[in-house]
This record gives C-alpha cells, sequence and structure tokens, in this order.
C-alpha cells in the first residue's frame, strides 16, 4: 500500500516539474518551484512545500535526471501531524519521450530520509486518499525504485496498533541477481510492545501483477514470538498472503494481544502452522506443536468479513496433561515450588495454597469474547499426570454474541464418564453461570485418595450462579448435587471410629464391609448447601449425616454418625464433626460425645467400672428399608 502511494506521489512530483523541461532548460529551473508546489497541490488537494532549489541535469539522449530535495506534503486536519509525508531528498531519471506520449516512465529513481505517516482514526477513516480522483496521481512505469534511511509511521487507533517501519534498500552482490529490500521497526498492539526485522524482495516487485512478493519476518511482543515465512499475491496485494509460521511464548493469551482471537490462559506453548489467506479469511491448517506438556494439533479459520469476526477451529491433543487442563481455569495441579513449571502456573497455584481455596479467583475476561463469535470442537484422547482418574477429554465450545457455552463437555473416567453442559452468559450487566451434569461409574478413591472407602459413584449436578471466576459463582450458586454410591466398601475399623466405638476399635481388624448403598442429596441456595440426605449402609450399620457446605468460604459444617444393628458396649454414640475448609478438612467428635465420654468416667469413678460400660451402651438399630425408600425417592424424582 504505502509503495504505491509513495511511487503515485513521486510520479505527480516528477511529472510536474519535467511538465517543460525542454521549454527552459536555457532559463534555469529553479523558477519552477512555485508552480509546480501549486500544480501538486492541486492534484493532491493536500499543501505541497518544496523548500530547496530544483536540480535538471539534461542528458541528449532525453532521460534527464531530476533531484528535488526538502519536501513536505502536509496532512489531514484530523491525525493532529503537520505532514503526510517529509522527503530529504527524491532523484530519478525520466524519459522524456514517454512523458510526450502521455507516460511516465521513471527509468531508476533514488529516494533518500522519506518519513510517511499513514493514519487511521477510531472511525477507519485513513490519510491516505489524495488528490480528488482526476487521474493525476496515476501509478507510473518505474524501472527500479532505491530507498535509503526511508522508514513508514503507521497509527491505527481502531485496532489500537501503531509501529515505524525503516526500510532501505539492499543491493545485489553481483549484475545477476535482484535487488533485496530490509525492513525493521518497533512498535505497540493493544498496549504490548513489539518488535520486528526480516527482509524482502524488491519493493517494485509489489508492483508486478503476475509476481508475488515473497518475504520473511520475525515479529517479537513482550514473551510471544512470530516467525513467517512466505509470500504476498500479485501486486503485493495483503489479501492473498500465504505462508509457514512459527510462534511461541510463555502464554497464548498473548496471541490475543496480536489478533483479537480469543485464547485462555496457558502454559509456555510454541506451534507450527501453514498460514494463508483467502478474501477475508484467514486460514491456519497443519497446526502442530506442544502447549506446556500437551500436544496440539488442528485447523483454525478466522473470518473477519463478518459483523463479528468468527473463528472456526478443530483442535485435539493425542496427550493431555492434566495441570496444563487445570491452569486453562486458573487451577494448575502442580506444586507451585516447582521451578521446571511457568511463572503463570507457580503463581496461581501458590495463590490456591495461601488462600487455602480450591474454587480458582481467575475471572473471565469478558473483553476477550466481546468482539468475536465462534465455534471450536476439541479432543483430548489421552489424559495424564491424573493417576488413573481422568482418561479423556472431549468438548465443542461456542461463542455467541458473549455468551459462552460447552455443550456436550465430556470427561472419561476409569470405568465412568461425566457429561456435561456449562453456560458463562457475559451478555448482560452481570456474568451468569450454569452447570448440569450427569456421572456414572466414578470411583470414589480416585477422588478421595485413601485405603479406607471405596466404592463407584453417580450422580447428577445442577447449579446457577453469578460472578466473573468459578469461586464468584460458587459463592452465589443455586441448585442441587445429588451423588448415590452404586457400590462400595469401608474398612471395618473406619466404621467403628465413625460411631466412636473404641473398644472395637482397639480389636476390629481391619477388613472391607461391603455397603448396601449410599446416597447424599445437597439442596444449594446463596452459596450454602445443606444435606438433606446422607445415608451410607452396610449390612450391620448404618452412617447418618447432616449439615452445610458453605461454598462462599468453602468449609464444611457436618455432623455424622454410625448406628449400628445391635446394642453396642464400648460405644460413646456421639456424632463426630466434620468441619474446616475443603482443602484442609476437619475430624473432631462432637460436643456431646465430649459430654457423654466425661460422664462415663465420672460415673466410673463415683460408681463402678460396669456403670462406666453401661454409660456406652448403644441401644439405636436400624431402619432396614430407608435405603431403598432413598433410592426409588431419587428415581421417581429423576423421572420427573
Amino acid at each position: 500500500m504505502f509503495v504505491r502511494i509513495l511511487v503515485g506521489l513521486v510520479a505527480i512530483l516528477f511529472t510536474a516539474c519535467l511538465a517543460l523541461v525542454l521549454v527552459i532548460q536555457l532559463a534555469g529551473w529553479d523558477w519552477l518551484r512555485g508552480p509546480v508546489e501549486n500544480r501538486v497541490s492541486r492534484a493532491l488537494d493536500r499543501q505541497v512545500t518544496i523548500s530547496e532549489p530544483l536540480s535538471v541535469r539534461w542528458r541528449w539522449n532525453f532521460v534527464p535526471r531530476v533531484r528535488v530535495d526538502s519536501v513536505t506534503i502536509a496532512d489531514v486536519d484530523w491525525t493532529g501531524d503537520a505532514h503526510f509525508v517529509v522527503l530529504d531528498r527524491a532523484v530519478a531519471d525520466i524519459a522524456v519521450l514517454d512523458l510526450l506520449r502521455g507516460r511516465v516512465n521513471l527509468r531508476e529513481a533514488w529516494i533518500r530520509g522519506l518519513e510517511l505517516r499513514l493514519s487511521v482514526d477510531e472511525e477507519g477513516r485513513n490519510n491516505w486518499g489524495l488528490g480528488r480522483g482526476d487521474g493525476q496521481g496515476r501509478i507510473p512505469i518505474v524501472g527500479g525504485l532505491h530507498l535509503v534511511d526511508s522508514q513508514v509511521i503507521y497509527r491505527n487507533a481502531a485496532r489500537d496498533v501503531s509501529f515505524t517501519a525503516h526500510l532501505d534498500t539492499v543491493a545485489a552482490e553481483d549484475e545477476a541477481g535482484a535487488d533485496r529490500t530490509s525492513i525493521s521497526g518497533e512498535g505497540e498492539m493493544r498496549g504490548r510492545p513489539l518488535s520486528f526485522t526480516g527482509e524482502g524482495d524488491g519493493v517494485m516487485r509489489l508492483r508486478d501483477p503476475d509476481q508475488s512478493f515473497a518475504f520473511r519476518l520475525d515479529i517479537e511482543g513482550g514473551e510471544t514470538r512470530f516467525a513467517f515465512d512466505g509470500r504476498l499475491g500479485p501486486g503485493g496485494s495483503f489479501r492473498e498472503i500465504a505462508g509457514s509460521l512459527m510462534l511461541r511464548g510463555e502464554n497464548l493469551r498473548g496471541i490475543y494481544e496480536f489478533t483479537g482471537i480469543p485464547v485462555p490462559d496457558t502454559p509456555p506453548y510454541e506451534l507450527t502452522l501453514d498460514l494463508a489467506r483467502a478474501g477475508d479469511v484467514w486460514q491456519a491448517r497443519n497446526i502442530e506443536g506442544v502447549v506446556g506438556d500437551s500436544d496440539l494439533s488442528g485447523r483454525l479459520d478466522y473470518d473477519t468479513g463478518r459483523d463479528r469476526p468468527y473463528v472456526e477451529a478443530e483442535l485435539s491433543s493425542t496427550t493431555l496433561d492434566f495441570s496444563d487442563i487445570g491452569m486453562l481455569i486458573g487451577a494448575p495441579a502442580i506444586d507451585p515450588d516447582d521451578m521446571s513449571e511457568s511463572g503463570l502456573e507457580r503463581a496461581q497455584a501458590r495463590a490456591l495454597r495461601a488462600e487455602g481455596r480450591i474454587f480458582p479467583a481467575a475471572p473471565l475476561d469478558v473483553e476477550r469474547i466481546s468482539g468475536v463469535d465462534g465455534r471450536l470442537v476439541f479432543e483430548g484422547r489421552e489424559v495424564t499426570g491424573a493417576g488413573q482418574a481422568l482418561t479423556g477429554v472431549s468438548t465443542v465450545i461456542s461463542l455467541d454474541n458473549r455468551v459462552l457455552l460447552f455443550d456436550p463437555l465430556e470427561f472419561g473416567f476409569r470405568g465412568g464418564r461425566l457429561d456435561a453442559r456449562v453456560e458463562v452468559d457475559a451478555s448482560g450487566g452481570e456474568t451468569l453461570t450454569s452447570a448440569d451434569g450427569r456421572f456414572s461409574g466414578l470411583r470414589l478413591e480416585d477422588f478421595i485418595p485413601n485405603d479406607r472407602v471405596a466404592g463407584a459413584i453417580s450422580g447428577e449436578v445442577s447449579l446457577t450462579g453469578t460472578g466473573d471466576s468459578i469461586r464468584r459463582a460458587m459463592a452465589s450458586s443455586d441448585g442441587r448435587i445429588t451423588v448415590v454410591l452404586d457400590e462400595g466398601s469401608i474398612s471395618r475399623r473406619t466404621l467403628e471410629l465413625i460411631g466412636l466405638d473404641l473398644l472395637n476399635y482397639v480389636f476390629a481388624s481391619d477388613e472391607a464391609v461391603a455397603t448396601s448403598c449410599g446416597a447424599v442429596d445437597i439442596e444449594v441456595e446463596g452459596g450454602t448447601g445443606q444435606a438433606g440426605t446422607f445415608l451410607v449402609a452396610t449390612p450391620d450399620s448404618q452412617i447418618h449425616g447432616e449439615g452445610a457446605f458453605d461454598f462462599r468460604r468453602e468449609r464444611f459444617d457436618l455432623q455424622i454418625q454410625a448406628r449400628d444393628t445391635n446394642p453396642n458396649v464400648g460405644s460413646l454414640g456421639g456424632p463426630v464433626n466434620i468441619s474446616g475448609t475443603f482443602r484442609n478438612p476437619q475430624i473432631a467428635p462432637d460436643d456431646e460425645t465430649y459430654v457423654r465420654g466425661a460422664a462415663s468416667v465420672a460415673l466410673g469413678v463415683l460408681l463402678s467400672p460396669l456403670a462406666s460400660v453401661l454409660g456406652t451402651v448403644q441401644v439405636d438399630t436400624v431402619d432396614g428399608g430407608v435405603c431403598e425408600r432413598l433410592l426409588g425417592q431419587a428415581d421417581k424424582q429423576g423421572g420427573a
């Protein structure tokens, strides 16, 4: 674009200077400065000033060499710049005979000290629309154009981009070679600094309607690196660009800063791809590389021709690292002191540990999704770093006018799966998050690592909350969580401990006792879950529970109690409290248990050892039909 502008300006300028070249050769040239300024100013509809005398060296081959020094062209008012073009010196050899035929032929042109300012305001207006459409700026024939110490200053307020590009012609090393153009520069994009270096064909190649323009460009912006090696379309068309692109950095979010394509925070990455532009659509094919410790491959299209740009992508990972999944939501499963992990991952993990939290506070960046729509299909075929629990993940993500939808969101577990639908609606004043999921066959011991309790669990989750992070959404959530223990076991010693059966706990074996059933039903309102049903039954006992789950503070307030089918000597019988935080739960007997324990000691002292034993007799018995009735009620509610 700037080459066409530059060559057009040079053509108009030299055409005006040579209009009377034959007439005034003997009379001198400098008196033409005023007429030239006036004619070019009218042609460009901009004030043109030539501060130094004109110089023409006539040659009898009718190709004079013309030199113009210290030229300025005024800019439009809204840019705030005094000059659109500042030119130290321009020299050109002009074919006079072609000029007489109405064609401008610059056999060779040299430009030194050019400063061209290209501006776009927030409304999309640009400052390079020159002239009044009278044909005065027709692009001439140019045999060769050489740039020395020249620069293009580009500012685009609509896209928040500005840079200065330094241009120089690199002469060929031998006569058979072609000149090259070197480019370097620096600037800002979306508030992030960037710099670039590169090289391409000679600038006149940009005017050839039958030849593409090859170039290489390395861009560095903060911690993001791009390296592109490719071609522009014939005539220097940016609408037909094609080549290979390598990109790497500390966080894929840097890609958003450059392109506006919404991507989440990630660990360090390095990717390669084939990039092409066909009209308004940028096409990324053969994407290959790594993000964190996960491989990534696939394709992506970015359509800028719609009212709202649209991204459509299909990505997959053959081996997906579990900690990389956690970082996407601000909760990486890593040791925050592990220096092999990225700084952002360690900061996220360190914050969760310092706060004693499990729900991440990383907010949804609404700005990142505000101006783009799209659809992403993703599959992680194998998940590592999660023990044997999580085996695979897949989802379809759609983005429509600031509504982010994961549907379906599927996780594969050993022996089970979780199918969910998650919607994050940021289209209004406050972000609204809803999650609905069903799971089955999940192993309890995969989520609570232990050798005391095991079993397969199934259930449903339906929650809705407000807030721009998982932590805020859970703190305000309403809904229901239902979990059923399909088959399981609990160690004998754990049962005796829950029942505070101290005597049997001492002598009990650590055998696994099969559970008859289990059910937990939690109603959630305003970020607090009340356990309406909490039951685990074995052939010989029941474990009952009640209490609350505080999702706002991430704390427990539960009481559980075991009841044997037969009277039991040696059991304090009182409930056990489960309190503390979700990350660090604390288990202790209830105050009533302490009172009963103290009373039994007093009886032993005041009466007899027998009274002390009688004080611990548990006479409650199990209602064997409770579990069946509860499960039957859950089935009816699910069918409704």
